[in-house]
């Protein structure tokens, strides 16, 4: 019975592999150089929905910024929407940080005398506390980490201007394709 639910999970593992697969080569295709892509953060939860970060060479040879992406589940194929740069919501929803997202909307335009920070996003993507705080030292990107309702939130900042704390944010997406929210300091969550 054993050998039968192990040879079961080893096939479930293989599907979920050709899936991914599938859906880089789909996203690779939409890029520069399609051959030079390079996937992180990769995750699939219980619906079959794909979440990660992807970066491509440009045609000098030079390595873009990760993008993240998302492929929902959609019979037999995937719907794939592949972010710009920069915020997707709908990719958000699906992997996480909507919240944080939506309430960074919700204090953009109001004055930040404390300055701004940058917020890495909760959930899959963040691993654990230990590797990104390591990440982020290895890259020598100086970070904080606050409890905020029992849980650590690792922040980088408080940057005098809200440039500067975007500018933070697109440097840790390129160099570790890391999601994260450009917040007021101290904004409520």
């Amino acid at each position: 019975m054993r050998k039968v639910a192990m040879v079961m999970a080893v096939l479930a593992l293989a599907g979920c592999e050709n899936a991914v697969e599938g859906v880089h080569k789909q996203i690779a295709e939409q890029l520069p150089n399609p051959k030079t892509a390079k996937f992180g953060n990769v995750r699939i939860d219980k619906q079959g929905t794909i979440c990660g970060q992807v970066r491509s060479k440009d045609d000098a040879g030079t390595f873009l910024p990760y993008r993240s992406y998302v492929a929902f589940k959609q019979g037999e194929g995937y719907d794939i929407v592949l972010a710009d740069k920069g915020s997707n919501l709908r990719i958000r929803e699906a992997c996480g940080g909507a919240e944080l997202q939506r309430s960074a909307e919700a204090v953009a335009d109001k004055p930040a005398p404390e300055g701004w920070d940058v917020e890495i996003v909760q959930g899959p993507n963040m691993g654990a506390l230990s590797d990104m705080t390591a990440r982020l030292i290895e890259k020598q990107i100086p970070s904080s980490v606050v409890y905020r309702d029992g849980k650590p939130v690792v922040l980088l900042g408080p940057f005098p201007s809200k440039a500067e704390a975007e500018a933070r944010q697109a440097d840790v997406m390129a160099r570790l394709g890391t999601d994260s929210i450009v917040i007021q300091h101290d904004a409520p969550r």
